[in-house]
């Protein structure tokens, strides 16, 4: 629950993002330097990750709130596509959700629906017209979202991704708000930190690595993010909060706490989805 000292408050860009999602640049400008940028650093992470065997699954998180972890995770999931590999981009952020913003996705069956009502993976994947990218959202806001994906059957779910394709790029919550990444981090082949420079604390970075370390994560590297040069258009503004319209009906929906944010302004991407076919998961 927010603290009543300090109320989380949203600003304007705030607003936008969280109805929009992230900017795709790679998507809307793949001549422009930032998108250049995504595909120099998916070249890092996939050399980076070449001594991992069956290297498939990539968690990407922060330490805190507005770094950036969202449109890097999904900005790169394009670049992978791009490179003809049969990409899904899973939404495993519950508490503050973009993906099925940036690619106009309805967002009433998601994950959580796979793992608390037993709907099929398959069910809720969606294509986008982006060739080779797969998507699935978060799903409705769960009572209990680490457990949900600390579960034996997010295990068995985790499973059948990397049957079906090429490779899983995970969006996850930042490190030092909740548990949920940290219940993902033995579910993925390697683990990328997002930061943003003259933004994201020193002391928080070395708490997001400790614990990083403490779960035998396989890091693969640190994204940094200049804050100045978010303001552009294409900036890593995220506005991290606990409140919801799309929550699942229970009298118990836990809540946490957070702080105040440092949005960006960014650009609106457009995408269209159809259902795609995939096989069951019992």
């Amino acid at each position: 629950m927010f603290s009543k000292k300090n109320p989380q408050k949203l600003s304007a860009n705030d607003l936008r993002y969280s109805r929009y999602g992230v900017p795709l640049v790679t998507v809307q400008d793949p001549q422009n330097v930032v998108a250049e940028q995504f595909r120099v650093l998916r070249a890092n992470i996939d050399f980076a990750a070449a001594s991992l065997k069956n290297f498939k699954t990539v968690l990407f998180t922060s330490a805190e709130m507005s770094d950036g972890k969202s449109t890097a995770a999904q900005n790169l999931a394009v670049t992978w596509a791009q490179t003809g590999k049969r990409i899904l981009l899973l939404d495993a952020d519950f508490r503050r959700p973009t993906l099925h913003k940036t690619f106009a996705i309805p967002n009433e069956h998601g994950l959580t629906t796979v793992l608390a009502m037993h709907e099929q993976p398959a069910s809720v994947i969606h294509s986008t017209e982006i060739p080779n990218l797969y998507v699935m959202t978060s799903g409705p806001m769960p009572p209990n979202p680490s457990e949900l994906l600390a579960s034996d059957k997010m295990l068995r779910v985790a499973s059948w991704m990397r049957e079906q394709f090429d490779m899983v790029v995970i969006d996850s919550t930042p490190l030092l708000l909740v548990p949920d990444a940290q219940a993902l981090i033995p579910r993925a082949d390697g683990v990328v930190l997002v930061a943003m420079l003259n933004k994201t604390k020193r002391r928080s970075m070395a708490t997001a690595a400790h614990i990083l370390k403490l779960a035998k994560a396989n890091v693969l590297g640190v994204v940094s993010r200049d804050q100045r040069r978010a303001d552009k258009g294409y900036g890593y503004g995220y506005g991290y909060g606990y409140t919801s319209t799309n929550v699942m009906k229970t009298n118990d929906a836990s809540k946490a706490s957070s702080s105040k944010t440092a949005p960006a302004k960014r650009k609106v991407p457009k995408a269209s989805v159809t259902d795609t076919d995939a096989s069951k998961v019992e």
